[in-house]
Parts: structure tokens; C-alpha cells; sequence
């Protein structure tokens, strides 16, 4: 989990920055617009990221990629929703309601990256650990 968390981190302050300044810069387009957007192109980046980081790449780019489509594309769905549905009701605080619909979503996206895509295993040791096993 602690990998994840500094990828995760990472790739998600990448996002929040972007998507906080689409929308002083855009600010006439809808939130879940400029929210869904930076979602699917960070998604990209993350999926590289973990792959290198997290989980390994002992599963193909042939495999994860098409898996983690729908992963990506179902969470960038639903976290617009959901960031939609905080802008109508708290429309003054939306630049903060997006930390935590950020980390709701990224937990979402951590169990179905670490179970169905790159179906992680506790006991094989990630690629920079196997030096330290005997």
C-alpha cells in the first residue's frame, strides 16, 4: 500500500493542480467536463506509473491496458458525477469537496488495479525487492 501511496500521490497532485487551474482558467466550462478530462489524461499517466512503481510489470502492456480501460473509464465517470453533484449543492467550496471525491475514487481504482488488473500477490516481491530475497 505504501507504493501505491506515493504513486497515487503523485499521479493525484498532478491531476488536482490541473484541474484546479482548468477551471480559474476556464471557468464557463462544467466542472465535470474539466474534472473528466484531466481524470482520463492523468489515468494514462498513472497506469504507467504503477505499472513501473506499484504493482510490477510482470503482467504484459498487452494485459493491463486494455483491463484498466474500463477501471479508468468507470471511474472517471463516476467521480464526475459525484464532483458534479458537490458543485451544485456546495458550489463555494467545490476546489476542496474535490480532495475527498479524489481519494474515494482513488481507493476504487486501487482495489480493482491491484485485484483485476495487475492482480497483485502478496507473496511474489516486487521486481525491485527480489535482489533482497533469498
Amino acid at each position: 500500500m505504501g507504493r501505491f501511496g506515493l504513486a497515487g500521490g503523485f499521479n493525484s497532485a498532478v491531476f488536482y493542480i490541473a484541474w484546479t487551474v482548468s477551471m480559474f482558467l476556464f471557468p464557463k466550462v462544467d466542472v465535470r467536463i474539466l474534472w473528466g478530462t484531466f481524470w482520463g489524461l492523468t489515468g494514462i499517466m498513472a497506469h504507467f506509473v504503477h505499472r513501473w512503481y506499484t504493482f510490477d510489470n510482470h503482467k504484459s502492456l498487452r494485459w493491463t491496458l486494455p483491463t484498466a480501460i474500463p477501471v479508468y473509464l468507470a471511474s472517471m465517470y463516476g467521480s464526475s458525477v459525484t464532483i458534479g453533484w458537490l458543485e451544485a449543492e456546495f458550489p463555494e467550496q467545490i476546489v476542496w469537496l474535490g480532495i475527498p471525491n479524489l481519494l474515494f475514487w482513488g481507493v476504487i481504482i486501487w482495489l480493482t488495479m491491484r485485484m483485476f488488473v495487475f492482480q497483485f500477490s502478496s507473496t511474489r516481491p516486487h521486481a525491485s525487492q527480489e535482489d533482497q530475497m533469498e
